[in-house]
């Protein structure tokens, strides 16, 4: 049965004005079009867990799903924090991306509180509570869209013409790919991409085709 009671969602991030086919003016664009994808598969757990029953097999594939979701958030935080941020501190200054990953850390606990509820679900599904799992949800929510919108702030393409070449982030991006490559699954990872994307801005953006 469907669960008809209104749901509250986030509203994707604008798109930054600038070319895509500059390489400077795209990396803001692009992260606003990853962040988006982040923001829609949220979004897309708290609208779909209302129309999932325990015991049936959309509700497995639902679980499944979310588990995808929060492992999304992981793999694009790990490769921000080991590739991403020392790649722009190289130029814009040691401690320049802090902020962000002191946000990482602030609601890393009730992302985990996610996690630890799906994972029991996954083996209790009589337990299943649908308020319960739209507050975890919200509870960290409302940080991470205001976390998400910051770090596409900080990626000036003026600056980042001052500081880097066209050469320094063509490696860059490669490296960033074949990193991403090693750590998505292909089963789940390109389809979560793909359904959550934004192919009227973004049809241009490599992880989205």
């Amino acid at each position: 049965m469907s669960n008809k009671q209104e749901v509250n969602l986030y509203h994707c991030l604008s798109i930054p004005d600038g070319d895509w086919k500059d390489i400077f003016e795209s990396q803001a664009i692009g992260m606003a079009l990853m962040h988006n994808v982040i923001i829609r598969s949220f979004n897309s757990l708290l609208y779909y867990s209302g129309e999932v029953e325990p015991g049936t097999p959309q509700f497995t594939a639902f679980l499944l799903y979310a588990q995808e979701v929060c492992l999304q958030l992981h793999r694009h935080h790990k490769i921000q924090e080991s590739l991403s941020f020392p790649f722009l501190e190289s130029k814009l200054g040691e401690g320049r991306m802090a902020g962000s990953v002191a946000a990482h850390e602030a609601f890393g606990k009730p992302l985990a509180e996610l996690e630890d509820f799906v994972q029991n679900i996954m083996i209790k599904p009589h337990e299943w509570d649908l308020d319960l799992f739209r507050k975890l949800i919200h509870r960290f929510m409302p940080m991470l869209r205001e976390h998400l919108k910051d770090e596409v702030n900080r990626l000036d393409g003026g600056e980042l013409r001052e500081y880097f070449t066209e050469q320094d982030f063509k490696d860059y991006e490669k490296r960033f790919v074949k990193e991403t490559t090693k750590s998505v699954a292909l089963s789940r990872g390109p389809q979560l991409m793909f359904v959550n994307g934004d192919c009227v801005h973004g049809e241009w953006y490599e992880p989205l085709t």
